[in-house]
């Protein structure tokens, strides 16, 4: 580890050479300013992109022979060797596409969230959907394949519990990425939207690079370049926030404070809970960048408190009982690139998390502590069109040490460690003109006997620039999750296979996406009690298999300042797990999920208004007053919600916000009391959310030399 920080640190400190201007302009063949386009010279991170007269300028310090790029979706990309002594203007010309069949653009089970031309969102679609609140885990919701249990709100994928879904930044694992949990009280995603600039979200098929998730995979990216010098304030109904951005040279530092305080607001609206101290959250987020010659650094840094406690009615006790949480968690992530001649690359990161969680429910104390970290080294090759290659290594190490303690006696305490290493290599290869594979391998050690190989592979075919298809299989592998690995250790991994077919119509403005998939599952962790407990018998001889349809559209172009999109999904779910007997629907998945988002630019009155529908089918949920299997189903819940953007200047939003419009009341399941009564009856009481609604009132102000910088896309 120490020989990695110094690799990270020291490294990247080239000595700046004297710098070479480039400049010129890009244009068609009408002899049109071609603005966006991305120009770079190979090997390095030296470039600009052309501004709307086609004109662009960057400096570079490299000499001698090199290769000037021009690429921009729907053109030829043109390569222009250069001898480079002095400043130097370029000129040229781009041909377009035509009929040309290149590369496959989608790849089945993989979500684009950014700026390419294949991306289902762009960072802006994503947070400012109604109802996200600028909670990246709860826009994601409004994908295909992708489902929240109202009562958790951690990320669940085509089937498949929270815990089968991981969670990155820039390749690297987080192992807390949620706030503190209590009792059916939502989560939500600990990362501030505005410091991420891209999102690859992988509902399954996904590649051998990633592993440790039977269903899913969230990688969170940060951008690649130099921030510019800003100032970011926020005011709210909740809470207020900062952030500022600094430049220097070849280096940028954003930094981010926020604090959360619920008390005004649950004076002035009240929910189902009896707040003794309403929820608070202190969090700061950091990140550094610095840019070398052929190399970029990124440091990430975070750390939050929260603090809350509160009253609730317990069926188990059939009266109020008090939770009492307190939590500290801290994140720090680094990765560094290099690139190096003849189109290969270097990439290496690390990261290390630790939690501690004080609980205090009823009469039982809980302390909860957690480390874990996470090593990354790849080499990448790339040759053009034709192929790419990667081969990497990584390692993984979790320790998580709980105790339970009852009023005044002794402590029982217990946890686990987990200690494994991968080794991955993956390749990409355009097989003829338009048909392009993708085959890896990944091979894990748990360094505890087990050890596995995945085969993961991708077929896919692009039919011509508007239509294509693509297939991925894969073996995918995952230790048990926390909640059982604390009580149970060394269980042999749970497995599951993927297959995954997409189809895909693109043209400029609209997007249509069909996906169908199936999972099998071995493995599946299994306890005889209705949850897992100090005393329960674990085994993971549980079995399943989800099989389904993903549906998306979007339009960006019929209508005149109208954006929209409409997703999807049918999850057929029977899994064999947790102490169920025999296979069944999962009581966390709905078997049909249907979203409508749609966002509307009025520019006479400075606004933007969106509004978001959501609705999920019934849940199952196990009934101890009847014998019968399959279990028994909730009605299906609707959620309207509106949210009203007005810019009050360039750089002043005041921002609106409400979820629920329309009042319903739904119910996600049902808690038993774990004895019957006299009569043999099993007391229950339902699961709803807190609060009929959630309201947000904020203002938002950005301070930048960029006069038509501001806030809109954090909202």
């Amino acid at each position: 580890m120490r020989y990695l920080i110094i690799l990270l640190i020291v490294f990247p400190l080239l000595i700046k050479a004297q710098e070479i201007s480039l400049k010129g302009r890009v244009m068609n063949k009408k002899n049109q300013p071609l603005s966006g386009v991305n120009i770079y010279i190979s090997g390095s991170y030296d470039g600009a992109m052309s501004d709307s007269t086609g004109r662009y300028q960057f400096e570079t310090a490299l000499q001698g022979k090199q290769t000037l790029i021009f690429s921009l979706s729907g053109f030829k990309i043109l390569q222009r060797e250069l001898e480079l002594k002095s400043d130097m203007e370029v000129n040229i010309t781009l041909e377009p596409e035509a009929e040309m069949i290149e590369a496959v653009e989608i790849r089945a089970g993989q979500i684009q969230v950014g700026n390419k031309y294949n991306a289902v969102l762009s960072p802006l679609d994503i947070v400012t959907t109604a109802g996200s609140m600028g909670n990246i885990i709860a826009a994601l919701e409004k994908l295909p394949g992708a489902q929240i249990a109202g009562e958790d709100g951690r990320l669940m994928v085509r089937g498949g519990d929270p815990s089968e879904t991981q969670t990155l930044v820039n390749g690297i694992q987080v192992f807390q990425p949620y706030t503190p949990q209590a009792n059916n009280m939502p989560v939500r995603g600990r990362f501030s939207p505005f410091l991420f600039k891209g999102t690859n979200f992988s509902t399954g098929g996904y590649g051998a690079e990633f592993g440790n998730a039977l269903s899913g995979v969230l990688n969170l990216t940060t951008a690649q370049e130099i921030q510019e010098p800003k100032t970011e304030l926020s005011f709210s109904t909740v809470g207020l926030g900062i952030s500022n951005t600094q430049a220097w040279k070849d280096n940028s530092l954003s930094i981010n404070l926020t604090y959360t305080n619920l008390t005004p607001y649950t004076k002035l609206i009240s929910d189902r809970i009896d707040w003794l101290r309403p929820f608070q959250q202190a969090s700061g987020e950091a990140i550094w960048r610095k840019k070398g010659k052929n190399s970029f650094l990124n440091l990430y840094a975070t750390y939050s408190f929260e603090d809350f406690k509160f009253k609730d009615e317990s069926v188990e006790f059939g009266q109020q009982v008090t939770t009492d949480i307190r939590n500290k968690n801290a994140y720090v992530n680094s990765t560094y690139t290099h690139s190096l001649a003849n189109n290969w690359k270097i990439d290496v990161g690390a990261g290390l998390g630790y939690s501690n969680k004080d609980l205090g429910y009823h009469e039982y104390f809980i302390p909860n502590t957690q480390w874990g970290t996470h090593v990354k080294a790849s080499i990448r090759k790339t040759a053009g069109l034709k192929w790419q290659w990667l081969m990497g290594a990584e390692h993984f190490y979790q320790k998580v040490d709980e105790s339970f303690q009852i009023g005044e006696s002794a402590a029982v305490d217990y946890g686990f460690k987990c200690n494994y290493g991968a080794l991955f290599t993956e390749g990409n290869y355009q097989l003829i003109r338009g048909l392009s594979l993708s085959a890896g391998l990944r091979y894990i050690n748990t360094l505890k006997s087990q050890q596995f190989v995945e085969p993961r592979a991708s077929l896919g075919y692009l039919i011509n620039k508007n239509h294509q298809v693509s297939f991925a299989y894969g073996h995918y592998h995952q230790e048990a999750p926390e909640f059982i690995a604390k009580f149970k250790q060394d269980l042999p991994w749970a497995f599951a296979k993927h297959y995954v077919f997409n189809y895909s119509w693109l043209q400029k403005g609209r997007l249509l996406r069909f996906e169908a998939y199936a999972k099998d599952y071995k493995g599946l962790y299994q306890y005889d009690t209705p949850s897992p407990q100090y005393q329960s018998q674990y085994a993971a001889n549980g079995f399943g298999q989800v099989k389904g349809i993903d549906v998306f559209w979007k339009d960006n172009k019929s209508i005149p300042n109208l954006q929209y999109w409409i997703s999807y999904s049918l999850t057929d779910a029977s899994k064999k797990e947790a102490f169920y007997p025999v296979s069944v629907q999962p009581t966390y998945v709905a078997k049909h999920q249907f979203s409508i988002v749609a966002k509307y630019w009025i520019s006479a009155l400075r606004s933007q208004a969106s509004i978001t529908n959501t609705y999920g089918s019934g849940r199952t949920y196990f009934n101890p007053n009847e014998v019968k299997y399959p279990m028994s189903k909730t009605k299906g819940r609707n959620d309207v919600s509106v949210s009203w953007s007005y810019l009050l200047s360039q750089q002043k939003i005041l921002f609106l916000s409400m979820t629920n419009v329309l009042g319903n009341e739904p119910i996600y399941g049902y808690q038993y009391r774990s004895t019957a009564d006299s009569n043999g009856h099993y007391q229950s009481q339902a699961i709803t959310p807190n609060a009929k609604h959630f309201i947000f009132v904020g203002f938002f102000w950005t301070i930048s030399k960029n006069k038509k910088d501001n806030q809109l896309e954090n909202l």
